[in-house]
C-alpha cells in the first residue's frame, strides 16, 4: 500500500464538480459585469451580497465540500428571497438560473458524505 499518512487524491467527482463551478462563476461573472442595478434601493445590494456569498463558497468549495455546498445552497435561498420580496423585474430569473448551482451544491455535499463515509469504514477496516 502506498498512501502517505491518510491523503488521499481528490476524486474525479469532485474535479468535475470544481470545474462546472469554474465554469458556472465564469458566466455568473459575465452577468454581473454586463447588467446595471442602479445604485438605489434594496435590489442592487441584494444581487451584489449575493454575488459576494457565491464568491465566498466558491473560494470555500476548494477547501470544503460541505461548507461550499451549503453555501451554495443558502445563496440559492438567497436567490428565493430575492425573487419573491425584493425584485421589481425579472422575478424568478435569478431562481432558474441558479438551479445549476443548487443541484452543484448538493452534489458537493453529497460527495463529501461519501468520501467521509468511505473513510471512516476503510479506518475500520485498518483496526480489524
Amino acid at each position: 500500500m502506498n498512501q502517505e499518512s491518510g491523503k488521499q487524491p481528490p476524486s474525479r467527482r469532485s474535479k468535475t464538480l470544481l470545474i462546472l463551478t469554474s465554469i458556472y462563476g465564469l458566466l455568473y461573472l459575465v452577468f454581473m459585469a454586463s447588467e446595471n442595478y442602479g445604485s438605489a434601493g434594496s435590489e442592487p445590494v441584494m444581487v451584489k451580497f449575493l454575488f459576494l456569498l457565491f464568491l465566498v463558497g466558491y473560494a470555500v468549495v476548494w477547501l470544503d465540500e460541505r461548507v461550499g455546498g451549503v453555501l451554495f445552497v443558502l445563496w440559492w435561498v438567497g436567490q428565493w428571497y430575492l425573487a419573491l420580496f425584493v425584485a421589481r423585474t425579472d422575478r424568478g430569473a435569478g431562481v432558474g438560473m441558479g438551479v445549476p448551482l443548487f443541484v452543484l451544491g448538493i452534489y458537493f455535499i453529497v460527495s463529501w458524505y461519501r468520501k467521509r463515509r468511505a473513510g471512516s469504514s476503510r479506518s475500520a477496516t485498518r483496526r480489524s
